[in-house]
């Protein structure tokens, strides 16, 4: 199960998304506060019990519900059989709706929260509890049953059918048969069971936030934090396996039964001491309460899950032997993506059908890690995500959402995998921009696309830039930049007014450029170098043709022959050499660049 799509009004900066598509690995960019980091909180909410966390503050609307829906897709054989009253078709669509209760009695407000979800119910009557009850407010469950051959499905021990034991055996006859069902609808009411029988089986979340301390994750108070769940899933998983995991649980038993009164206790007696203490406390409260007759001390002792989440500490030797507390962000950080590394290897060792897919929700994954290692946590990315090129299909069900800042965490030749934020305006709110597979062309022109533009970093930039220009060549490059200079549009480089200059590398891949940035309503221009041809040769007219309301800088022939040269640069170096003279660059080309920049 992944996964396939979710949708969000309501929250914080987002007033409706609209449908976010979400592959296997998903990049969510943008720029600083145009609500990135919303997106991966409101899954968070949806894929957490109760209110999920959100507080009345989160509204954007207070006097609105919040909705999320997300839908999930690609479920295998078991999951398909198990969840077959919710499938509507081979996919799952389910709702939360988060509200603003006024407490009157308490006067206090809070968040409820209610999940609905589409279910069908078995088209024969006898298979459906509020089909049967529809038709008879007390249907006779011993008859119905010993009409229908369900007896030894539905009966207690005793020999009786009742309501509850009718419904029991029914759930599990319908897991194994294959039955019939009407058409799925949309419950009105608070999610006819749902939350214990589906929400079971959706993905569990682990949301990495863009924390600035380590300490934060590992407070010992709480349970919740990723550090703490990586830590406790990691013990259930990993020493459970153990075959000494026993000798632990025994041992933790043995403590237990020396504090507490667990009856027969295999020969472990609770120490002596706690009776006292229990009697001296017990004579004490009686001078207060005389009613009361006896105390019962019970203390609590973890189960080895929650001793690992709480109790463990990292010290790591890196030259000191010291807590990982006192090391580096970089450091610190990077033991949890350690950890998370390691969670997803021992679950891809357990069979599918035997652990919940996992969606790491990650807020901004480059913080803290040294510029060269950027790409190295960017791999263990895809793999955590099981994806590989951008046509072949992921290995597994996990998901990677994350925000970025950084082109080393995307690559703009699988732009199906990006999701493009912008806040126009406060009215608006957030709204994200997807481009959809294909919009390149056949194989061999995407393969072509990806051999030009995965060799560095360069390109990608696209996403992070207000506006681009696209031009053939690094020649090229060199000139729009000399030029802005010496226009004073900039004083070292593009980055500074927000611009990506984009080296395509051939005047036949400039189209494949422009197609992703109108996918994504990205702005550019386009340096575009005639060649002494007609603007409608077919190496000009499909540069023109998709242009898209966008700006072009039209030169009849060659950049040199613009510059008054005889023969081309012999190489970016010697573009370099020439343009590092102003006075070589002249009016034609200040007037083509003067075109190119916003």
């Amino acid at each position: 199960m992944r996964l396939a799509r979710f949708r969000i009004q309501n929250y914080r900066s987002i007033r409706d998304s609209g449908d976010i598509r979400i592959e296997s690995l998903q990049a969510l960019v943008g720029e600083n506060n145009s609500g990135k980091s919303n997106c991966l909180r409101a899954l968070h909410c949806f894929l957490t019990s109760g209110s999920g966390g959100m507080e009345i503050r989160d509204f954007n609307d207070r006097d609105s519900p919040c909705v999320i829906e997300c839908e999930f897709g690609s479920l295998n054989e078991e999951e398909a059989k198990r969840l077959r009253p919710y499938l509507i078709g081979d996919k799952i669509i389910l709702r939360k709706e988060l509200r603003i209760h006024d407490d009157e009695a308490k006067d206090r407000k809070s968040v409820k929260a209610e999940y609905h979800g589409y279910q069908a119910e078995p088209r024969s009557p006898w298979l459906s509890i509020a089909k049967m009850e529809a038709e008879n407010a007390r249907p006779k469950w011993q008859e119905v049953a010993a009409e229908h051959g369900l007896i030894d499905y539905v009966q207690t021990p005793e020999g009786k059918v009742t309501k509850t034991s009718y419904k029991a055996g029914l759930e599990r006859y319908l897991s194994e048969h294959n039955v019939e069902y009407d058409e799925p609808q949309l419950g009105t009411t608070h999610a006819l069971g749902i939350p214990q029988n589906l929400l079971s089986a959706l993905p569990e979340l682990y949301l990495l936030p863009a924390i600035t301390d380590y300490s934060e994750e590992i407070d010992r108070r709480s349970s919740s934090t990723v550090f703490r769940r990586l830590m406790a899933d990691l013990s259930d998983r990993i020493m459970s396996a153990d075959p000494r995991h026993k000798e632990l649980e025994e041992a933790l038993g043995r403590v237990h039964a020396l504090l507490n009164c667990v009856g027969d206790d295999g020969g472990t007696k609770r120490l002596e001491a706690l009776g006292g203490v229990e009697t001296s406390l017990r004579d004490v409260m009686k001078k207060l309460m005389p009613s009361v007759s006896s105390i019962r001390l019970e203390v609590q002792v973890d189960a080895s899950k929650d001793i690992f989440a709480r109790g463990v500490t990292i010290r790591i030797d890196d030259g000191v032997l010291t807590d990982v507390v006192d090391k580096g962000h970089g450091m610190q950080r990077s033991v949890v993506f350690s950890l998370l590394q390691m969670l997803i290897s021992s679950a891809h060792q357990r069979s599918v059908g035997d652990r919940r897919p996992i969606i790491l929700a990650i807020e901004e994954p480059e913080l803290y890690i040294h510029p060269h290692c950027q790409r190295l946590i960017f791999r263990v990315l895809r793999e955590f995500a099981g994806v590989g090129d951008d046509d072949a299909e992921p290995t597994g069900d996990d998901q990677v959402i994350y925000t970025t800042h950084s082109p080393a965490f995307i690559e703009v030749w699988n732009y199906q995998r990006i999701g493009l934020v912008r806040k126009p305006d406060l009215p608006t709110g957030t709204v994200i921009t997807q481009a959809a597979r294909g919009i390149l062309g056949n194989p061999d022109e995407r393969k072509v696309f990806k051999m030009l533009t995965c060799f560095g970093l360069k390109h990608n930039e696209v996403f992070f830039a207000r506006e681009a220009i696209l031009v053939e060549g690094p020649e090229d490059d060199v000139g729009v930049i000399a030029t802005a200079r010496k226009l004073g549009k900039i004083n070292e480089l593009p980055d500074e007014i927000g611009v990506s200059v984009v080296v395509t590398g051939s005047k036949g891949e400039i189209p494949k450029f422009q197609r992703i940035l109108n996918a994504f309503g990205l702005k550019y221009a386009v340096m575009l170098e005639l060649d002494g041809k007609d603007e409608d040769h077919p190496q000009n007219a499909p540069i023109l043709n998709e242009l898209n309301g966008n700006r072009v800088a039209k030169i009849p022939s060659k950049l040199e022959t613009l510059l008054g040269l005889e023969k081309h640069f012999d190489d970016q170096r010697h573009a370099r050499q020439f343009f590092s003279d102003s006075n070589n660059i002249n009016n034609d080309m200040e007037s083509v660049v003067a075109q190119l920049l916003p």
